[in-house]
């Protein structure tokens, strides 16, 4: 086929520079695009549109990063989709996939495949990385001395690789580095790495201009380790090595420095690696249609035992269990309480012996409980310090995210979902009320566009709601209900517990309503789970 004249972007004097051209028409979702189907546009930039694609055929292609065997691909394997502009240029293109493919050790996404559009655009075909960024998690929590070494050994160690095959990243951020399914850091943003010159004070320049980034990104990370104090050897060599002339890389030595400084360990916080699939359909689901009413006479146990004559454990073990739903109706007619009364006759017995000790231990643990609550600082109570600097990284890890979103492209969702929310923008404030519906608004957004990264916007990490969520988000993709419409102008609080608050929302179109409890961290406010039914208070 025949490739378009592509327009050249290099200045020309006495005339204007060329605006870049308009992005390709975007496919939609189902669609083939050299032999992947599209499942949606996960972000468009100036050079290139990144579409999230199944692959179409099964068996084993290339990658880079050490997969000598190729990488094995099936219906269900999901990989990104680089869709560059006639406007990009070929030797940006070429670096990008030489880094991918030839530079081991460097740790960017593997090139799987290589392939040109029917109407010519130039495609490359790359491993997607799913977790979390570094500037994301920065954002979040604070780090142990563990984890910063997890964090910047590796970096370091790959910007050496880089420079020895001759290249140089000159743009080296928290939002370029990604944590993989295993949680080790990989590197992103290739559309800043640029070829060494051959020799001269211009490859010197570059170089310094590159590890004045990987500084800045280990300042990032050691700005963020509490206890401080514990890499002031890694900040001195670092800036020592920046002002010496002439000038000497020091990627080698800033790696041992930091092993030295603390023990390596896993990045925690970070939700658990799930295997993704492709949903069988990634349009919001339709309005269904409520079954009819069961025919008279019939009883409908099996989808909730709850509210039987069987005791709230048995049945919560049951649950637990899974147990099929005619099983527990057989145990149900065969228990009939008969078999669990001697227990409680037992059970009421060895109470009543007992009613003076089992009163004194309520009393002390109520005791202990409202001490431990009276303890427990308010939220207003926290040093501003901590505050001030959550909000600053924040906002320069948002300004980056914006600025540039794998190799350089700026997010952008489709035109027909709602606008999603930017990972690295807290639910600041000290209203409860106003954060809980803004939490409840990005809950929204996220179901409407069913994208299970979204979750990050608004859930606490490794709280209840987070796999709850992500449970029901996959389901929705196959065709299930979403969640039920709150009404988030309704937030009224119930009770303050410290840092913890209990809002009470109600159901759009009804009476009823739902509990949410709302915690406010350095990383603003986050909530952490859902009760079914308003929680009552004394």
């Amino acid at each position: 086929m025949r490739r378009r004249q592509r327009r050249s972007t290099d200045p020309v004097p006495g005339r204007p520079i060329q605006e870049p051209s308009a992005s390709p028409a975007s496919p939609e979702p189902g669609t083939g695009i050299a032999g992947y189907r599209v499942v949606r546009r996960i972000a468009s930039g100036r050079r290139a549109d990144l579409y999230l694609a199944a692959a179409t055929r099964e068996g084993r292609v290339r990658g880079g990063q050490g997969a000598a065997d190729g990488i094995a691909v099936d219906g269900t394997t999901l990989v990104v989709l680089r869709v560059y502009r006639d406007d990009a240029a070929d030797v940006a293109i070429g670096i990008e996939s030489e880094v991918m493919d030839d530079v081991p050790g460097a740790s960017p996404p593997a090139l799987i495949d290589v392939a040109t559009a029917d109407d010519g655009s130039r495609i490359l075909v790359v491993e997607r990385i799913a977790g979390a960024s570094v500037a994301q998690l920065l954002t979040e929590r604070t780090l142990e001395p563990g984890e910063a070494v997890t964090l910047i050994a590796p970096i370091a160690a790959a910007v050496a690789r880089l420079a020895d095959r001759g290249f140089v990243h000159t743009r080296l951020a928290p939002s370029d580095v990604r944590l993989d399914e295993s949680g080790r850091p990989r590197l992103l943003g290739l559309g800043a790495v640029e070829r060494l010159p051959a020799g001269g004070a211009d490859r010197t320049a570059m170089r310094r201009e590159g590890l004045a980034a990987l500084a800045g990104y280990a300042e990032a990370v050691i700005t963020a380790v509490r206890p401080g104090g514990v890499f002031d050897d890694a900040r001195a060599l670092m800036a020592a090595a920046l002002a010496r002339r002439p000038f000497v890389a020091f990627e080698q030595e800033l790696e041992r420095v930091v092993f030295a400084s603390a023990t390596p360990a896993a990045v925690g916080g970070v939700a658990p690696a799930r295997v993704q699939r492709t949903p069988a359909r990634v349009l919001p689901p339709q309005a269904t249609v409520e079954p009819t009413g069961l025919p008279e006479g019939s009883v409908d146990r099996a989808p909730n035992v709850r509210g039987t004559r069987l005791p709230s454990v048995a049945v919560g073990l049951l649950d637990v269990a899974e147990v099929p739903p005619p099983l527990i109706e057989r145990v149900m007619d065969s228990v009939e309480g008969d078999r669990l009364a001697g227990i409680r006759v037992r059970l009421r017995s060895w109470a009543l012996r007992r009613r003076r000790q089992i009163v004194v231990a309520a009393l002390v643990g109520a005791a202990a409980l409202v001490m431990l609550l009276t303890m427990v600082p308010p939220a207003d109570a926290r040093s501003g310090g901590d505050v001030d600097a959550a909000q600053s990284a924040t906002e320069d890890a948002g300004a980056r995210q914006e600025a540039f979103d794998e190799g350089g492209a700026k997010a952008s969702p489709d035109a027909s979902a709602p606008e999603p929310v930017d990972p690295g923008v807290a639910v600041v404030g000290d209203d409860p009320e106003a954060a809980a519906s803004e939490l409840l608004m990005r809950r929204a957004a996220c179901f409407a566009v069913l994208d299970p990264e979204c979750l990050a916007t608004y859930v606490q990490a490794g709280s209840p709601i987070e796999e709850s969520d992500w449970r029901l988000l996959l389901a929705a993709r196959d065709g299930a209900p979403g969640i039920a419409d709150l009404d988030a102008d309704s937030a009224a609080v119930v009770a303050e517990m410290g840092a913890a608050v209990l809002v009470d929302v109600e159901a759009e179109g009804s009476g009823a309503g739902v509990s949410l409890l709302i915690v406010q961290s350095d990383a603003g406010w986050r909530l952490r789970e859902i009760f079914t039914e308003k929680t009552e208070l004394p």
